[in-house]
């Protein structure tokens, strides 16, 4: 049990899964009586799957690491918390005019699907100046996508990082060029 100190409380699970968070994992503590209110994952560089987190938000409950239950707690917002990077890139995307459906692959991966074009795997990724090693690690974390997208308008996408994204049949872009991308 855990009190926000904003006059919220509730209970608080704990799983341990690596090195991703499945629907296997998060079902047997969504099936106690007491519902929990967040779902906390030691260690917290475990990657959580879209299927995962749609289980836990249903219920409804905020997930992710210890950090996120941090500021979950100091928001007093356990039940309805989300990452602010992620959900951001969640709103925007999903409320492009050419956006359909926005479907969550991983916690930093996502598919848009688009009234007309194909659908857009988009990998997120937090980097000040995004390399190819950053790039790289995205593909082996999460498999193939179509895009890169850095997170932060600060820094910026480096050449190497573009030439190995290309070599993956993938591009590297900021926000503003994703938008633009979106609705072609």
């Amino acid at each position: 049990m855990i009190e926000t100190g904003r006059g919220q409380q509730g209970n608080v699970a704990v799983i341990g899964a690596k090195p991703v968070v499945m629907p296997d994992d998060v079902r047997p503590v969504l099936a106690h009586v007491s519902k929990p209110a967040f779902v906390v994952n030691i260690p917290s560089s475990a990657t959580w799957s879209g299927p995962a987190i749609s289980m836990v938000q249903a219920v409804p409950a905020g997930f992710g690491s210890l950090g996120d239950l941090g500021r979950a707690a100091r928001q007093g917002n356990l039940w309805g918390y989300r990452n602010k990077e992620f959900g951001f890139f969640e709103d925007a995307i999903g409320q492009h005019g050419n956006v359909r459906n926005l479907t969550r692959l991983y916690d930093a991966v996502f598919i848009a699907e688009r009234y007309l074009g194909p659908a857009l795997t988009i990998a997120l990724i937090d980097a000040y100046s995004m390399s190819a090693e950053d790039v790289r690690r995205a593909r082996a974390k999460f498999g193939t996508f179509d895009i890169a997208l850095k997170m932060s308008s600060y820094g910026d996408v480096t050449s190497a990082a573009t030439a190995a994204a290309v070599s993956m049949g993938a591009e590297t872009m900021m926000f503003r060029d994703l938008m633009r991308r979106l609705g072609q």
